[in-house]
């Protein structure tokens, strides 16, 4: 989500004008893949639980937590533009980096 912010916002210093028309469309969509990608990680982390239900459940709150990840970006765009933007995107990407590495250990435990 936060890199379809990103390429709004970029899309704007190149041309205010297309990106008035396409720049919903972009954010829709990047918002879209944004909570099915939460989803699909979720389910695919949680293969270790047994119960279809708490997964679910698990997949349903990791909703929440991508939309709370998008409401900081938008902090981050006020805040700094998109340079704020692309310094956020380093971060998200450095943290789901580690956090993935130490899932994956403590899948191996």
């Amino acid at each position: 989500m936060t890199a379809g912010v990103l390429a709004v916002r970029l899309l704007q210093a190149r041309d205010p004008a297309l990106s008035v028309d396409i720049g919903p469309q972009v954010l829709t969509a990047t918002v879209f893949v944004g909570i099915v990608a939460a989803v699909v990680a979720t389910w695919l982390r949680t293969r270790s639980v047994p119960d279809p239900w708490r997964r679910g459940v698990t997949a349903a709150v990791s909703v929440f937590g991508a939309a709370l990840v998008a409401m900081v970006a938008t902090a981050a765009d006020t805040i700094a533009g998109w340079p704020g933007l692309a310094a956020y995107s380093a971060v998200l990407l450095a943290a789901t980096v580690l956090t993935h590495r130490q899932a994956a250990r403590a899948a191996q435990r």
